[in-house]
């Protein structure tokens, strides 16, 4: 698992996870409509939930890289420049 530390973030990101109301089932964060993560509280996944999770993220690896296989190069590449102008334009 990945762990990130929030600690030198900015206040603005501190109040904002300080602020998620998590409750037994979890916290969906969205971005244009897509979830970008899910918030789920420490220990609340059994081993067996935890494999299912696993297996429904590898499939959705597996389907979005399938996907990407497709699209040309440069399509990305405008994509993720769009994408990185949003991003320092909410700076």
């Amino acid at each position: 698992m990945t762990r990130i530390s929030v600690d030198s973030a900015a206040p603005a990101v501190k109040k904002f996870i300080r602020s998620l109301e998590i409750d037994a089932n979890g916290v969906e964060v969205t971005l244009g409509g897509d979830v970008v993560c899910r918030i789920i509280p420490p220990g609340q996944l059994s081993d067996l939930e935890k494999s299912a999770q696993l297996g429904e993220v590898r499939q959705l690896l597996k389907a979005a890289r399938k996907k990407s296989k497709r699209v040309p190069a440069t399509v990305i590449e405008h994509t993720i420049r769009d994408a990185v102008k949003t991003v320092r334009k909410g700076r």
